[in-house]
């Protein structure tokens, strides 16, 4: 049986190496787009099944010559800075966004113009996208970002849509909430709190009383999966999320149960109920149009991320394969 080939931008980082290692455990031929300079610490283990190509996406000749010489069926797009720099400088918001969007529009024109265009392109969104949106987000509601980073994931989101009728193949975008699991960076809360608790060091959640929809990245990896095979439907925007929404504080003390860290360790800024924000997502959609929901409650999810539970018989098989 002859194996697909992948393209995967963005490898090397925390969900792209979660899904280039997952496609080759399907048995796929993955080609690995990293930057220069990047860390390959997280594909370390895959060894030579990966087919590493380094270049940044603004050089559109190196992109024209990766995607003529790999002649993708799937490209999965993962690569976006997800932090911003303390800014509201009108010019270097826009450059973040111009860095961002016009590697992408250069990505659909090369791969539309090939001679073998791709079956379908994933990409990873974000319900940053949705902002102050009614809660829970839903796909069909007008998102109010309120981000530089979630204003130019949206931008980017309706500049797919605005081109599916001229494109030979749909891209799907998978509007992710917060992912957590094992090799993310201690840059983001959950890692950071996660290492402090197991060192047994103090630290301070200073929104405790935010509440965030919060997805392992396992779920996130099969709901790309199956928008990779969903090529009958035309374009979709799904949302991919739990629909649940713990507080933060509620995460820190399970955190500090399960790695046996005291409680008293932990301290909390003071917010009132009008400054605390919610991020929630209905999955309704993602379920109706290609039969996803998370499988992973945050229990299990964070269990898993500590090493403390064992996946499931296809789950391990799936990782070590």
């Amino acid at each position: 049986m002859r194996r697909p080939v992948c393209l995967v931008f963005g490898a090397a980082g925390f969900i792209g190496s979660h899904l280039a290692r997952r496609l080759l455990a399907e048995g796929a031929e993955v080609h690995a787009v990293v930057r220069e300079g990047s860390s390959l610490e997280r594909l370390r283990t895959l060894g030579d099944a990966l087919r590493l190509h380094r270049f940044d996406m603004r050089d559109t000749a190196a992109l024209e010559r990766c995607i003529a010489k790999t002649a993708p069926e799937e490209v999965y797009h993962l690569a976006a800075e997800t932090r911003d720099a303390a800014t509201e400088d009108p010019v270097a918001i826009g450059q973040s966004l111009t860095d961002y969007l016009e590697p992408l529009m250069h990505l659909l024109a090369f791969l539309a113009n090939t001679s073998r265009p791709p079956r379908v392109l994933v990409r990873a969104g974000s319900i940053a996208e949705y902002g102050d949106a009614a809660l829970p987000y839903r796909e069909d509601r007008r998102e109010h970002p309120v981000t530089p980073y979630g204003a130019r994931m949206l931008a980017a989101t309706h500049q797919c849509m605005l081109l599916e009728k001229s494109l030979p193949f749909p891209v799907h975008t998978a509007r992710l909430a917060l992912t957590y699991g094992e090799g993310q960076s201690e840059s983001f809360l959950l890692p950071a709190l996660i290492k402090a608790c197991e060192e047994g060091r103090r630290f301070t959640i200073r929104r405790p009383d935010d509440r965030r929809d919060l997805i392992h990245v396992d779920d996130v990896v099969e709901a790309m999966l199956r928008l990779g095979k969903a090529t009958d439907a035309g374009s979709l925007m799904v949302n991919i999320a739990t629909g649940t929404a713990p507080t933060m504080r509620e995460v820190a003390e399970r955190v500090a149960e399960l790695t046996g860290c005291s409680k008293s360790l932990l301290t909390y800024g003071q917010s009132t109920e009008d400054e605390s924000s919610i991020l929630l997502a209905s999955t309704e959609h993602a379920q109706e149009k290609i039969g996803w929901s998370a499988r992973i409650d945050l229990e299990r999810g964070l269990q898993i991320t500590l090493g403390i539970a064992q996946h499931d018989h296809e789950e391990k098989r799936l990782r070590h394969a």
